[in-house]
C-alpha cells in the first residue's frame, strides 16, 4: 500500500472510529458496534474509500493487543484462578453447542459435505475477547465476577479455536490428523500462559533498575511497548494467538498480581502506574483501529437477497446466537448472570474471520458460503454488544 493511502485510510479510520464511538455512547449504546458501521461506511460495503490491505490489518491486529494489555493490567490472577471452573464450563458449551448444531445444520439442511460442515461448525465456535470486554469495561463490569468468567471463558475459546484452526487445517493439508502435533500445541500454549506473566514480572524490576533519573524521557511508555510486542511474538511463537502476550504483560502490571515471589521482592506499584497511565494514549488510539476494520473487512454487497439465501443467512445467525446465549444457562446465579455471560460470548470477531478467510483460501468453502459465514460473524459482532448491553441494564432478579 502506498503511503499516501496508508496515511489517507489510517485518518479516516480513526476519524469515524471516533465520531461513530462517541455517537452511540451518546445514544446509550456499546462504541464497539458504532466503530464497526463506521468501517461498513467506509468499507466496500458503501462508500468503499477503505479496502482490506495487509497493513491495516496488523495494526488493527496490535490494537486489539494494546486492548486486552489494559484489561490484563486491572484483572486479578486469584479472581481469574477462582473462575476457573466456571469458566471453563461456559467455554466448553460455548464451543460444544455452535460446533454440533451448525455442523449438523450445514449437513442436513445445506447439504455440505461432512468436512466443509465440520469447518463451517468449527468456525462459529471462538469468542472474540476484545468486542465484550470492552462493552463490560465501559459499563465497569469487567471485573466482576461474570467479568472474570467471561475473560476466562473468552480466552479458553480463542485457545480452542486456534487449537481447531490448526487440526482442520493440518487435516485439509495431509488428509490426516496428527494427535502427537496437536498435543504438544496444547502444551505449549499452556505453558505460554502459565510462565509469561511471571517472566514478564521479573524483567519489570530489571528495567526499573535501569530507568534513567531524567523525567520525561517517555521511557514507560517504551518499556510497555517492548513489553508487549516481545509477549506478542512470543505467544505467536508458541502457537498462541499473538493477543495473549498483551494480555500476559497486563497480568504482570497488575497491582493485584500474585506470585510466591512477591514476598521477597518490593512491589513495583509506583513504576507499573507509571506505564499504565503512558501507554493509555496508545490504547485510545490504536484498539478503535481493530473495530473500525472489522467493519471495513465485511463486503455486504455479496449477499444474496433472495428468499432462499436470507433464509439461509437468518437461520445461521440465529443458531450461531442462541447455541453462545445457552452456555450461560450452566452457570449459577440469577438470570440475570446467565444472560450477561451468555451475551458475551456471542461476538465472534477476528478468529471466525480468520477461519473464513483459510477455508475460502484452502477451498473449503466455497465463495457463497464465505459470503454467508462472514454475514452470520458480521452479524453476531454486531448483535453480540447490543445484547450485552441489554442484559446488563436489565433488573436485578433472583432466579
Amino acid at each position: 500500500m502506498a503511503i499516501d493511502n496508508f496515511v489517507l485510510s489510517l485518518c479516516l479510520i480513526l476519524l469515524f472510529g471516533r465520531l461513530f464511538g462517541d455517537l452511540f455512547q451518546r445514544l446509550q449504546l456499546p462504541s464497539v458496534v458504532g466503530e464497526m458501521l463506521a468501517g461498513l461506511l467506509l468499507g466496500p460495503t458503501l462508500l468503499n474509500w477503505v479496502t482490506p490491505h495487509e497493513t491495516l490489518g496488523v495494526m488493527a491486529e496490535l490494537g486489539v493487543i494494546l486492548l486486552l494489555f489494559s484489561i490484563g493490567c486491572e484483572t486479578s490472577i486469584k479472581h481469574l484462578y477462582q473462575a476457573g471452573s466456571s469458566a471453563i464450563g461456559v467455554a466448553f458449551i460455548g464451543i460444544l453447542m455452535p460446533a454440533i448444531v451448525v455442523t449438523v445444520t450445514a449437513m442436513l439442511w445445506l447439504n455440505q459435505s461432512g468436512f466443509t460442515a465440520i469447518y463451517l461448525g468449527c468456525a462459529l465456535t471462538a469468542t472474540s475477547i476484545g468486542i465484550s470486554i470492552r462493552v463490560l469495561a465501559q459499563a465497569k463490569q469487567a471485573h466482576s465476577r461474570e467479568g472474570h468468567i467471561i475473560l476466562g471463558a473468552a480466552v479458553i475459546d480463542d485457545i480452542a479455536g486456534v487449537i481447531l484452526l490448526s487440526v482442520l487445517f493440518n487435516f485439509a493439508a495431509k488428509g490426516e490428523l496428527s494427535l502427537l502435533a496437536t498435543l504438544l500445541l496444547i502444551i505449549k500454549i499452556v505453558g505460554f500462559l502459565l510462565l509469561s506473566p511471571p517472566i514478564a514480572r521479573g524483567l519489570l524490576y530489571i528495567f526499573r533498575a535501569l530507568r534513567p533519573t531524567e523525567h520525561h524521557t517517555g521511557y514507560e511508555a517504551i518499556i510497555t511497548m517492548v513489553l508487549i510486542c516481545l509477549f506478542a511474538w512470543l505467544a505467536h511463537a508458541f502457537g498462541a494467538p499473538a493477543l495473549l502476550g498483551g494480555f500476559a504483560v497486563g497480568l504482570a502490571l497488575s497491582r493485584q498480581f500474585v506470585s510466591p515471589i512477591n514476598r521477597y521482592l518490593k512491589n513495583p506499584f509506583p513504576f507499573t502506574h507509571q506505564m499504565e497511565v503512558a501507554s493509555k494514549p496508545l490504547v485510545d488510539v490504536f484498539a478503535p483501529i481493530f473495530f473500525v476494520y472489522v467493519g471495513v473487512s465485511l463486503d455486504l454487497s455479496q449477499i444474496d437477497t433472495s428468499w432462499s439465501g436470507l433464509l439461509v443467512l437468518t437461520t445461521l445467525s440465529i443458531l450461531a446466537i442462541a447455541a453462545k446465549i445457552a452456555a450461560g444457562a450452566f452457570i449459577e446465579g440469577s438470570s440475570r448472570t446467565k444472560l450477561i455471560i451468555g451475551s458475551a460470548m456471542v461476538p465472534r470477531g477476528e478468529v471466525g474471520l480468520v477461519f473464513a478467510e483459510m477455508g475460502l483460501q484452502m477451498e473449503i468453502i466455497s465463495s457463497k458460503l464465505f459470503t454467508e459465514l462472514v454475514l452470520v460473524i458480521a452479524i453476531t459482532t454486531i448483535a453480540g454488544p447490543l445484547l450485552l448491553k441489554w442484559a446488563l441494564h436489565s433488573p436485578r432478579k433472583a432466579n
